[in-house]
C-alpha cells in the first residue's frame, strides 16, 4: 500500500482531489506515451492538469494493485464507437476496480471503486452557465428559477457535476443529452430521479456531492447502487508527490 492511501474494501468508492503541480518529478510516475503526452501541451496549465490527473491516478491504483505507478497499464474504449478513448479502465488488473478522473479550474479529482462502475465529475463555478441551461431537464429548470440569484450559478453546477458524474459511471459521457436526466433540486440530496429512455435507472445508480473547495462542485456516482445515496470517502492531496511508496 502507498503511504497515505487506504486499500479500498469491496463495495467502497474512494475520491482523491487535488490542485494541478507543475513538479516535473511527476513525470517519473507516467508511462512513456503520458510522458510524451504531457510534454506536447504548449500552456503550463493544461501541462499541469494532466501530469497531475495522472500521476494521482497512478499512484491511487498503484495502492490498490501493488503494481509500480509507471508500469500500470490503461485501456480506453468509446462504448458508442469502440475507439480507443472514452473512459479509462485498468488493463489486467489483479483486483476488480474501477476509476474516473476529472479536472477543471485547477482542481484534479480520481474516484476508485470496488463496487461497480464509476465516475467522477468536478467543476469551477463560472459566470456563463446560462448559456448552458439546456443541459437541465424542465423540472431541473423550474426548480433552479425558485433559488435566490446568488445561489443560482452554485446550483447549475452542482447539477452539471451530478450529471456528468452520473454519465461517466454509465460510460455514454456526452453523447448523451443531459437534459434526459432529472435529478433532485440542486440543494437536496443527490439523487436520479428519473432517465428518459432508461426505465429503472434511478433504482441502479447511486450519487454523492463532494467538497473540492471554494469556488467548485464535485460529484461522484457509481452504478450498482440502490438510488438511495453513495457512501463516498473523499481525501484532500496537498501534495501528489507525497504519496509516492
Amino acid at each position: 500500500m502507498t503511504a497515505g492511501i487506504a486499500l479500498l474494501a469491496p463495495g467502497e468508492c474512494h475520491v482523491w482531489w487535488a490542485r494541478a503541480e507543475s513538479d516535473l518529478a511527476l513525470l517519473d510516475l507516467l508511462d512513456a506515451e503520458e510522458r510524451m503526452r504531457s510534454r506536447s501541451f504548449l500552456r503550463e496549465q493544461p501541462r499541469a492538469l494532466y501530469l497531475t490527473a495522472h500521476a494521482l491516478t497512478r499512484l491511487a491504483v498503484s495502492a490498490q494493485t501493488g503494481v509500480p505507478p509507471h508500469l500500470l497499464r490503461f485501456v480506453r474504449v468509446c462504448k458508442t464507437c469502440a475507439g480507443p478513448h472514452g473512459k479509462p479502465a485498468l488493463s489486467d488488473s489483479p483486483v476488480p476496480l474501477e476509476l474516473s478522473l476529472s479536472h477543471s479550474g485547477d482542481r484534479v479529482a480520481v474516484a476508485l471503486s470496488r463496487g461497480g462502475p464509476v465516475g467522477v465529475d468536478v467543476e469551477r463555478i463560472g459566470d456563463r452557465w446560462a448559456e448552458s441551461v439546456d443541459a437541465l431537464s424542465a423540472e431541473e429548470r423550474r426548480a433552479l428559477d425558485l433559488l435566490p440569484a446568488q445561489r443560482r450559478a452554485p446550483g447549475f453546477f452542482r447539477y452539471w457535476a451530478r450529471k456528468e458524474a452520473v454519465l461517466k459511471a454509465t460510460g455514454d459521457g456526452l453523447v448523451v443529452n443531459p437534459a434526459t436526466l432529472t435529478l433532485s433540486g440542486a440543494e437536496e440530496p443527490p439523487a436520479l430521479r428519473q432517465w428518459q429512455g432508461r426505465p429503472g435507472a434511478e433504482d441502479r445508480i447511486a450519487l454523492a456531492d463532494l467538497d473540492a473547495g471554494p469556488g467548485y462542485r464535485m460529484a461522484v456516482a457509481r452504478v450498482g447502487g440502490d438510488g438511495h445515496g453513495l457512501r463516498a470517502v473523499q481525501h484532500e492531496v496537498g501534495d501528489v508527490l507525497s504519496l509516492r511508496p
